[in-house]
């Protein structure tokens, strides 16, 4: 009798929490932003998967918001129980509301999609990154005039408060100054920097970068103006290009966002969720989207700078050694 009662609970506990990685296979659907740029991460996403005995179905919507709903359709059609989505279009309240309308729940990773009744947040802590730029800017100068550069300060406020949590007290004691601060710049080929320069006669010393996509152009706008390597820059990001710049010199650090950590987390909970989970080994915080407290699992990134890059990076196997210090 102990022995029938003993083989009723466990059968019990694993249909309360979702049969954990046992039970039927399961379909999670993916749609992508833009796979060009996801590689590293969808391979790592397909052995998570793989490991959590489900099947990743994938779709490519290449920038394109319309695309994305077309394609969430798709996999609705094809029987996935969980949708994971990396929205390219931030309101993307609309893909949301097509899941759950068949009854499917959403993780969306890297962005909360505002405004919508998304039910799980995967993303990397922006303002960790922010302290982790900060602080690795300082440890290489720990005097002069800082230039602060970012995007939508409305996207990137905790990006923001993560730095200015650090340099707030160098800033105080005067040791460091913020020779400009500029934020919501317009898009496209701005020389921003160059503007900048050229108002204080080169007087920076250190360059802080929010925004990924910028990154670039400053290294573009020190190299016109001969001051690469001089003027040191952090910036994030863990593409070949930057990837290349830290090896060579010309960036000292980037944050790193590694996949592993973020496609294992997925895989987990939305294997989960595809069970009919109840319970979960995920440490959740509660973000606010407007319109409901969202469940969020915020992961650590990481700084690398010339030190780290091999061992980090490149043995995460998400660029080739050959590729980065290319000659």
């Amino acid at each position: 009798m102990r022995l029938v009662n003993f083989i009723f609970l466990c059968f019990a506990f694993l249909f309360l929490t979702g049969w954990g990685n046992w039970g039927p296979d399961v379909k999670i659907g993916l749609v992508l932003d833009n796979a060009s740029i996801r590689g590293s991460l969808v391979r790592k996403l397909k052995e998570a998967a793989d490991d959590n005995r489900a099947q990743l179905l994938e779709e490519d919507a290449k920038d394109d918001p319309a695309a994305q709903q077309s394609e969430v359709q798709k996999l609705i059609q094809q029987g996935i129980q969980v949708l994971v989505v990396i929205p390219c279009d931030p309101k993307a309240s609309d893909l949301v509301s097509l899941a759950h309308q068949a009854g499917i729940k959403v993780i969306s990773l890297e962005r909360l999609i505002p405004d919508s009744g998304l039910d799980y947040l995967i993303a990397f802590d922006n303002e960790k990154a922010g302290e982790l730029q900060a602080r690795a800017l300082i440890k290489k100068v720990p005097q002069g005039r800082y230039v602060l550069l970012g995007g939508n300060l409305a996207d990137g406020a905790d990006l923001r408060n993560g730095q200015m949590k650090v340099l707030q007290p160098f800033i105080d004691r005067g040791d460091i100054q913020i020779a400009a601060s500029k934020w919501n710049a317009p898009s496209g080929e701005s020389n921003e920097l160059g503007d900048i320069l050229t108002r204080q006669g080169n007087r920076v010393d250190a360059v802080l970068v929010s925004d990924s996509e910028k990154v670039g152009r400053v290294i573009r706008t020190l190299e016109k103006m001969n001051l690469s390597g001089k003027i040191i820059v952090a910036g994030s990001g863990e593409d070949l290009v930057t990837c290349q710049r830290i090896a060579s010199g010309a960036q000292w650090m980037t944050i790193y966002h590694p996949p592993q950590k973020l496609a294992e987390e997925t895989a987990y909970l939305a294997a989960k969720l595809a069970r009919k989970a109840t319970e979960f080994d995920c440490q959740f915080v509660e973000m606010d989207n407007g319109l409901q407290k969202v469940k969020a699992v915020l992961l650590t990134p990481l700084a690398v700078d010339a030190r780290n890059l091999k061992s980090i990076v490149i043995d995460d196997q998400v660029q080739k050694e050959e590729d980065v210090f290319k000659k």
